[in-house]
């Protein structure tokens, strides 16, 4: 279960992000259920990772990302249209820290930088052990004008027994 919160100007974003697929859940909630599955990518260079968010009264939503190596190291996570952000990873207070870096708009070998004005903001992803196969997972997107847009916090458990 997790607490979905947006602003308005957050949800206005999600909204027009579905033309490019689903990468933010366009709805608020709380205790929102919330599967999360990993897969290789098709072509094996990624990880695709698919999160079910199922708000009451409403059609579950699939958000889908990839996250992968590019071929200078850094790490990205790509979204639908060819839109994506690099990110910087880190461990900290025992969590792994995604902090993206820069958005850009993949344009055939190309990856075009997009103004920050026009990002849904600095995003920040906290995946913390929590031990016995739970971790806590949260995700900030803030804007530079327009303030904190998303957040979402929930603990999960793996069903691996590990996480």
């Amino acid at each position: 279960m997790i607490a979905v919160e947006a602003s308005r100007v957050g949800l206005l974003f999600a909204g027009l992000a579905r033309l490019i697929g689903t990468p933010l859940a366009p709805h608020r909630g709380r205790d929102v259920p919330v599967t999360i599955e990993l897969r290789p990518e098709f072509r094996g260079a990624g990880v695709v990772w698919d999160r079910e968010y199922r708000f009451p009264d409403r059609r579950p939503i699939l958000v889908t990302s990839t996250k992968r190596l590019a071929s200078n190291g850094d790490l990205l996570e790509c979204v639908g249209g060819g839109f994506g952000m690099s990110l910087d990873v880190f461990k900290r207070d025992r969590a792994l820290h995604f902090v993206s870096r820069r958005y850009f708009w993949r344009v055939g070998p190309w990856r075009v930088p997009l103004p920050h004005l026009f990002s849904p903001g600095r995003a920040h992803v906290i995946h913390a052990d929590l031990g016995g196969g739970r971790f806590r997972f949260t995700m900030t997107f803030r804007h530079a004008w327009l303030g904190t847009l998303f957040r979402q916090d929930g603990v999960f458990a793996d069903e691996g027994g590990q996480s």
